[in-house]
């Protein structure tokens, strides 16, 4: 059988080995999504590089991973095509990985914490194609993963009755098959409505919803930054107004743990230097200084 016809489909050397590993995934209790993305990621491999799947180099991995934008799309690539060679050394379908003879990816920690600069947003929400300025809405002023902004659909949006009369949110399909319902303005969910209708708001070339790599290219070419550092914008702005509603923050962005939204909290230096210089202008004068205990 074929996996997720609404994507391109990998040659047919490779076609029962993806089935395969996938029902193995599923059954080992991974998400759909991440079986999916994991899917998708290896079915790009195998059509770049025409090779059978006992056949793949080191090299060819290597090659294919560096065509990757980015740090982290080129660890996903090495992460997918990981987990699929190591169900086949298990399934005694090839001897080794090839894949133990490429390096890992190193990732640019200290950047990947900095939330996006607002004149690289503005050149998002500004972008004349529609589906990257959506994009860039729902990951800085939404705060959503790029595996949940994939999977919006026009029937996500929902009203619900607040005191001054309708308000609007979304339903946000997130990590671990875990939903939320996060708020948009009525600007945003009358557009993501009129965009999508009853299907998804951002559809695949072949079919169903586009992938996370899609949006990560999309973004990235919109606004320079990765969406993830737009989604940080979002929690550290959002702590701002909420004056420091740590609580409220973590349901927004969908975290089980408050010390994951921790790491959102980025104080720019200029404001360090700020309370620092805050702390030297309460220093005590001369009248606070005791006279020295007489002898």
């Amino acid at each position: 059988m074929a996996m997720y016809r609404n994507h391109r489909q990998p040659p047919k050397a490779w076609t029962a080995w993806l089935d395969g590993w996938t029902l193995d995934m599923q059954a080992r209790g991974m998400s759909g999504q991440t079986v999916e993305s994991y899917w998708y990621r290896v079915t790009s491999l195998a059509i770049d590089c025409a090779t059978p799947p006992n056949k793949v180099t080191a090299e060819q991995i290597q090659a294919w991973i560096v065509q990757a934008p980015d740090a982290t799309t080129r660890a996903g690539r090495r992460g997918a095509v990981n987990e699929f060679y190591k169900w086949a050394v298990r399934m005694r379908r090839v001897r080794r990985n090839p894949v133990d003879r490429v390096p890992p990816v190193r990732r640019p920690k200290r950047l990947a914490k900095q939330p996006a600069p607002e004149q690289a947003v503005a050149r998002g929400l500004y972008s004349p194609d529609w589906k990257a300025r959506l994009m860039v809405m729902l990951a800085a002023e939404v705060g959503l993963r790029r595996g949940e902004i994939n999977l919006v659909r026009g029937a996500d949006v929902v009203e619900q009755d607040a005191p001054g009369g309708h308000v609007f949110a979304l339903i946000v399909h997130g990590k671990g098959a875990k939903s939320r319902l996060v708020p948009i303005s009525c600007k945003l969910a009358d557009e993501i409505r009129d965009r999508a209708g009853d299907g998804w708001l951002f559809p695949g070339r072949y079919g169903g919803h586009c992938s996370v790599d899609h949006v990560e290219r999309v973004i990235k070419r919109a606004t320079g930054m990765p969406p993830h550092s737009l989604r940080r914008r979002f929690g550290r702005l959002a702590y701002q107004v909420s004056d420091h509603d740590l609580r409220a923050v973590q349901t927004l962005l969908g975290h089980e743990s408050p010390t994951t939204t921790q790491t959102y909290i980025y104080v720019p230096s200029g404001d360090l230097q700020a309370i620092a210089g805050r702390v030297v202008e309460h220093r005590p004068g001369d009248a606070d200084v005791e006279s020295e205990p007489r002898t």
